[in-house]
C-alpha cells in the first residue's frame, strides 16, 4: 500500500536516466506486453532516447516513489492526439503505483498542454494495465480485437452562474 503523503513525484527525464530506461525497456515482462516485443539494442535505444528527449511533441517524466525512480510516463502529440505510453520499473510492480503515476501525470499534463483527450493502447489480456488505466479515469474507447484503446477526457463543462 502506498502512502498518501508527498512520497511520490514526477520529474523530467534527463540524460542520466538513459541507461536505467534501457534496462527497464528490455525487462522480459515489459517486452512481453510491448507492441514490439523484440529486445532493444543499445544503439536503437540511444537513437530512440535522443530523438524523444529533444522532441517538442514529447513529454518524458520519471515517476519517483519514496525518492526511488519507479516508472516512466511518455506522452506524445501525434496527428492531433496525445498518446500515453508508460511503464513501472520491474522491481516496483505489484505495489499499485501505476494508477497513482498516471493520475499525477494527467494532472501535470493539463498544466503543460491544454489537450482535452489522452489515448492509451494495451492488449486485452494485459489486465494489470487495464486496471491501472481505469483506476486513473480512462474508459474503453475502441477494441479492434488485437488491442484496446482507452480514452481519458477532461470535462469541458463550463459552470454558468444562475441569477
Amino acid at each position: 500500500m502506498i502512502k498518501t503523503d508527498n512520497s511520490f513525484k514526477l520529474r523530467n527525464v534527463n540524460n542520466s536516466d538513459k541507461n536505467q530506461l534501457f534496462e527497464w525497456a528490455n525487462d522480459i515482462e515489459t517486452r512481453k506486453w510491448s507492441f514490439h516485443s523484440e529486445p532493444i539494442t543499445v544503439l536503437e535505444h540511444k537513437k530512440w532516447f535522443n530523438s524523444k528527449y529533444i522532441d517538442k511533441n514529447v513529454i518524458l517524466w520519471i515517476f519517483e516513489y519514496e525518492n526511488t525512480s519507479s516508472g516512466l510516463v511518455r506522452l506524445e502529440k501525434y496527428n492531433g492526439k496525445v498518446i500515453l505510453h508508460y511503464q513501472i520499473a520491474p522491481e516496483m510492480r505489484g505495489k499499485k503505483l501505476a494508477s497513482v503515476m498516471l493520475g499525477e501525470a494527467l494532472k501535470k499534463l493539463k498544466k503543460c498542454w491544454l489537450e482535452n483527450e489522452v489515448y492509451a493502447f494495451t492488449y486485452p489480456e494485459n489486465l494489470a494495465s487495464i486496471k491501472s488505466l481505469k483506476k486513473a479515469g480512462f474508459n474503453l474507447f475502441s477494441d479492434d480485437g488485437g488491442k484496446h484503446c482507452y480514452l481519458y477526457r477532461w470535462s469541458n463543462k463550463i459552470k454558468i452562474e444562475q441569477k
